[in-house]
């Protein structure tokens, strides 16, 4: 199973508030953050870290947007423009 396959098995058994408050982890927001855009406690907000450090078997929020930042995207991007792409005439 590669780790792509065994990422997305993972996100597979967050709940939905739990990826809400991962996406909030790899913007770098604290819990005392997070409970606040989230409207729920501190301490709602640190067992919902909790288990996504868990969940990912990781011991850290570091290691949490370390391993998400090394995925590989699926999203494919344009590649650069060129200047030859580009006319100063209108």
């Amino acid at each position: 199973m590669s780790e792509e396959e065994r990422k997305r098995k993972r996100l597979n058994r967050a709940t939905p508030r739990e990826l809400e408050v991962l996406q909030l982890v790899l913007q770098g927001q604290t819990n005392k953050d997070i409970a606040q855009r989230l409207g729920i406690s501190d301490y709602t907000a640190r067992d919902h870290v909790s288990a996504l450090l868990r969940k990912h078997a990781v011991k850290s929020r570091g290691q949490l947007i370390a391993l998400h930042a090394a995925a590989p995207r699926t999203r494919k991007t344009s590649p650069p423009l060129h200047l030859s792409d580009c006319s100063a005439e209108r």
